[in-house]
């Protein structure tokens, strides 16, 4: 990959002057380092993009050392890492000591939020404002002590969502599909409906306002039958969907291993552990990877595992031979008779039942923490009633955040790389715009990935240390295509497209921006497309470290060009029959790539998971004044866990008089 010069001055001219002296770091800096005015309309490689990670790589991975420069700034509190949990951990510590707190958060993104980022287009004159990472609210959130305290104090209700706009996909007859490819089923093929989603949402249970029916098993039989599967894979999935739930008594046709058709099936659920003893069911379904039951148990072949394997992606960044099939019954995966009921993993960061509060996600959840927290930053647009509405259009001014005079000042590509604490005091080094800097703090938290905290904390004891090493975070890219329009969707009749074995398993146009941004009311409007890329290393038996690491790897190795490429080739292959070109529908992409993704969430299939949730409790209170917030501490990706972590890293610091 090309280095850029931004990428140069963050971290490889401060690794080639690691043995000079602070005149020689001097000349080192430029002005022309400086972000963009507003990184929310950069287009092109955002998330972790070149110059975010260069500093963090070379202490990880090259042992790279820094020279010790002087402190020239002191503040109450140091945060490391502008996401929501070091956002919401400024916004805790001003509550409990003080609006007067000076404090400093550090990030080594050219935007806050972390992953809740927020991107922008225009096409024809019209916004079009959406997520770039972190989007859901958890169902569980209101249930939260933390999270009721952070969004009450920021004007938010939290057992209300903000009123999003109503979608105009129904009434124009579009639903779900699903595109078979041609690589790995034999022939390119778009079958509409996709009923084992409708499954899904049936067991587990949509958002408010978006409940789903389950699907007759005639329905799904006919939409087995259109997909270019064998008849044994076939039979094998109906069963599957039809023993689920014990839909007992429904006359319906399946196939035999022959392809013929025959009634009833259905009439009797399909147990596949019949005889099993209760506790060793238990253990089966704990140790047991989804993809392993579905061939062994359930007699699934290759075609239909190719079929199921990918519908994890979301919730986990996981395939099905990544979850154990307990995993897989908590999202609503069909397993058969005997099975426990779906009980959603309070940890997840995603599920079918969390929901979208705004249009750009939890970035707006971000904007209001920073309105709050620094002054003037943001213009007052909205209603006063509609807080959140406010936060979505206001208008932010970046030159602001970090000015002298501040109580709250956020610095924007600064990568920490050495935190030390003393008696009573702790320095925090840096690099920002290719110079080393250093300051004081009576405390800090330290809010970003657990897994670079032993590396620029090095003082930890060992066993917090090897705790946080084990938070290996999994990759994932949200890519967001900006559509001139989308008729050749409304001539397919679908909204979202799942294409279970290419790179972006899951498509979909997001919902119009009501009031002053954008309508996207008829095909003709422009709109914002989703696209979801797991790099899952499927069908490799790795562990679930090894995965997020051959991920990461993959992610990181591919230049922007190739991914483009990609894109645009799998969009032209899977809409051109219904008229769409890239090359004339295409204004703009946004690829937001987290090789850092979703939090390493403990699971059964790794036996030394066990112990590691008691081992991060442990790690995250820190040592002498420094504490460790960010989901990672809790073992979720989950918006809940990020706020939670940020209000117990603030409850333990201590005033220090």
């Amino acid at each position: 990959m090309t280095i850029t010069r931004r990428d140069f001055l963050n971290g490889t001219a401060l690794t080639i002057a690691a043995g000079l002296g602070p005149a020689a770091l001097l000349r080192a800096a430029d002005a022309d380092a400086a972000t963009a005015a507003y990184p929310p309309a950069l287009t092109g490689l955002r998330g972790n993009h070149a110059g975010t990670f260069t500093l963090a790589h070379s202490l990880a991975r090259e042992g790279a050392a820094y020279p010790t420069v002087l402190a020239q700034e002191a503040y109450d509190l140091v945060v490391v890492g502008g996401g929501l949990s070091g956002l919401a951990a400024a916004w805790f510590y001003r509550r409990k000591f003080g609006p007067k707190a000076r404090i400093l958060i550090l990030d080594n993104h050219d935007d806050f939020g972390g992953h809740a980022k927020r991107n922008e287009f225009t096409v024809r004159g019209r916004k079009l404002v959406t997520y770039g990472g972190s989007a859901d609210m958890p169902a569980s959130a209101a249930g939260n002590a933390a999270v009721r305290t952070l969004l009450g104090g920021l004007g938010l209700d939290a057992t209300r969502a903000p009123a999003l706009a109503q979608t105009p996909f129904a009434a124009l007859g579009m639903g779900r599909a699903v595109f078979f490819d041609a690589d790995h089923f034999g022939q390119d093929r778009f079958v509409p409906g996709d009923p084992f989603a409708a499954l899904i949402d049936a067991r587990v249970g949509t958002p408010p306002g978006g409940g789903t029916a389950r699907p007759a098993l005639d329905t799904i039989g006919a939409h087995l039958d259109a997909a270019p599967l064998g008849a044994a894979d076939r039979a094998a999935l109906l069963r599957l969907a039809g023993a689920d739930g014990g839909i007992a008594g429904t006359a319906t046709r399946t196939a035999d291993a022959a392809g013929a058709a025959s009634p009833g099936l259905a009439s009797g659920a399909v147990d596949y552990l019949a005889g099993m003893a209760p506790a060793d069911r238990a253990a089966y379904l704990a140790r047991t990877r989804y993809a392993t039951f579905l061939r062994e148990r359930a007699g699934v072949g290759l075609g239909g595992l190719r079929f199921l394997r990918s519908r994890s992606n979301d919730a986990y960044a996981l395939d099905a031979d990544g979850i154990s099939v307990a995993e897989a019954i908590s999202i609503g995966l069909p397993a058969g008779a005997g099975m426990p009921a779906p009980a959603l993993d309070q940890r997840l960061g995603k599920s079918p039942a969390s929901r979208l509060w705004f249009p750009d996600g939890n970035a707006s959840l971000a904007r209001l923490l920073v309105r709050d927290l620094v002054p003037g930053v943001a213009s007052s647009a909205g209603k006063p009633e509609d807080i959140g509405r406010a936060a979505f259009d206001a208008s932010f001014d970046y030159g602001r955040l970090d000015r002298e005079g501040n109580a709250v000042r956020i610095r924007l590509e600064a990568t920490a790389i050495a935190v030390e604490p003393d008696t009573r005091i702790t320095r925090v080094t840096y690099g920002w715009r290719g110079n080393l800097h250093r300051v004081e703090a009576q405390h800090v938290v330290l809010a970003g990935y657990n897994m670079m905290i032993p590396f620029i904390f090095p003082s930890l004891p060992a066993p917090q240390k090897e705790a946080l090493r084990a938070e290996v975070k999994a990759p994932m890219i949200y890519t967001k295509v900006a559509l001139d329009h989308w008729r050749a969707f409304a001539a397919l009749k679908a909204w979202r497209i799942h294409a279970p074995a290419m790179a972006y398993t899951d498509l979909w146009l997001e919902r119009p921006v009501a009031g002053s941004l954008s309508a996207a009311a008829t095909p003709d409007d422009p709109a914002v497309l989703h696209m979801l890329y797991v790099p899952t290393v499927p069908d490799s038996g790795m562990s679930v470290r090894e995965r997020f690491r051959a991920g990461r790897a993959l992610l990181l190795g591919t230049p922007y060009d190739d991914l483009e490429r990609g894109i645009r080739a799998q969009l032209d292959r899977m809409l051109g029959p219904a008229g769409f070109a890239s090359r004339d529908v295409v204004r703009g992409i946004t690829v937001n790539r987290w090789a850092h993704g979703y939090s390493y969430m403990s699971g059964t299939l790794s036996p030394d998971d066990a112990a590691l949730q008691t081992a991060l409790a442990q790690a995250g209170k820190g040592l002498g004044n420094v504490r460790i917030a960010n989901s990672d501490s809790a073992g979720s990706p989950s918006l809940t866990a990020a706020v939670e972590q940020a209000w117990r890293a603030v409850d333990g610091l201590a005033a220090i008089g």
